[in-house]
C-alpha cells in the first residue's frame, strides 16, 4: 500500500505558476526546481453546463474567492515513485466555477474578500487532490479531491460543506492523473454550484415597474411579402403574349 502526503514547491513558485500560463508554468517549474523526474498532470477547464437544478434567483453579485491553501502546483509523493504534480488546477476552479454559477446571480466574479462590496455574495473554495493506488475498486490509479467551501455574504456564512471525490480507477500513474484530476474537478464544481444553487434569497430584487411596450405583429416580413408579389404582376403580360395575334384587316375602299 503506498502512503501519499502533499507538498508544494515553495510560495515563490506558487506565485510564478499563477502569473504564468499553463505550458509556461510547466516548463518554468521543471527549470526552477533542476528536476525532470517530475510527473506532470494538467487539470483541464470544464466544458460542462450549469447543473440542471433549478436556482435561486439571487440579487446581488458573488465573488469567487479560491483560498491560499488552493496551490499551484500541487504535488503528491509516495515511496519508490516519482511525483505527480497537478497543474492548472486554480484556473480549472475559477473558469468553472464563473461558467456555472451565473444562472443564479446577476454577476460573476474572480476576486478576494477585499473584493466585495456591502451586499456582496463571496464563494470560498479549497481544492487539495491526490493520486489514489489501485484498490478493490479498480485495476488502476484514480484521482481523488478533499475540498470545503462556503457561501458568505456581509460576514454572515449562508452555507458551508466539505466534499470528497475519486475518479474512475481506470488511469495509469503519471501525467494520464490529469484527466482523473479533471473528472473530480467537474464533480466538485457542479456539487457547489448545485448547493449554492438553494440558498435562499433574503433580500429580493425589487425592480421598479417598467412602461408598457406597444408591439404589432406581421404576418410575414414586408420583403417576403413584395418577393411574392412580384411573379403574379407579370401574369397578365405573359398570357397575353400566349395568345396568337388577331390576323389584320384589309382595308376597303367602295368604288366610286
Amino acid at each position: 500500500m503506498h502512503h501519499f502526503k502533499p507538498f508544494t514547491l515553495g510560495r515563490s513558485l506558487a506565485g510564478a505558476a499563477e502569473r504564468l500560463g499553463a505550458a509556461a508554468t510547466l516548463l518554468a517549474l521543471t527549470t526552477l526546481t533542476g528536476c525532470t523526474t517530475h510527473h506532470w498532470a494538467g487539470v483541464a477547464s470544464s466544458q460542462l453546463p450549469p447543473p440542471p437544478s433549478e436556482a435561486v434567483r439571487h440579487s446581488s453579485r458573488v465573488i469567487v474567492a479560491l483560498s491560499s491553501e488552493t496551490q499551484e502546483p500541487q504535488c503528491v509523493v509516495g515511496e519508490r515513485l516519482h511525483p505527480v504534480c497537478f497543474y492548472n488546477l486554480r484556473p480549472a476552479l475559477e473558469r468553472g466555477l464563473v461558467r456555472s454559477l451565473w444562472p443564479s446571480f446577476p454577476e460573476v466574479a474572480v476576486g478576494s474578500f477585499a473584493d466585495a462590496r456591502p451586499g456582496d455574495y463571496v464563494l470560498q473554495v479549497d481544492v487539495m487532490l491526490d493520486a489514489l493506488p489501485p484498490d478493490q475498486s479498480g485495476p488502476g490509479w484514480s484521482a481523488g479531491a478533499r475540498a470545503r467551501f462556503r457561501l458568505m455574504r456581509d460576514g454572515q456564512v449562508l452555507r458551508q460543506e466539505t466534499t470528497a471525490s475519486r475518479s474512475r480507477p481506470h488511469f495509469a500513474y503519471g501525467s494520464p492523473l490529469g484527466d482523473g484530476a479533471t473528472e473530480v474537478i467537474d464533480a466538485t464544481i457542479q456539487h457547489i454550484v448545485s448547493s449554492v444553487f438553494l440558498v435562499q434569497e433574503a433580500r429580493p430584487y425589487q425592480p421598479a415597474p417598467l412602461p408598457q411596450v406597444a408591439a404589432l405583429q406581421f404576418d410575414e416580413p414586408a420583403r417576403a411579402r413584395t418577393a411574392a408579389a412580384a411573379p403574379n404582376d407579370q401574369t397578365t403580360p405573359a398570357q397575353a403574349s400566349d395568345k396568337p395575334a388577331a390576323p389584320a384587316l384589309a382595308k376597303t375602299v367602295s368604288p366610286p
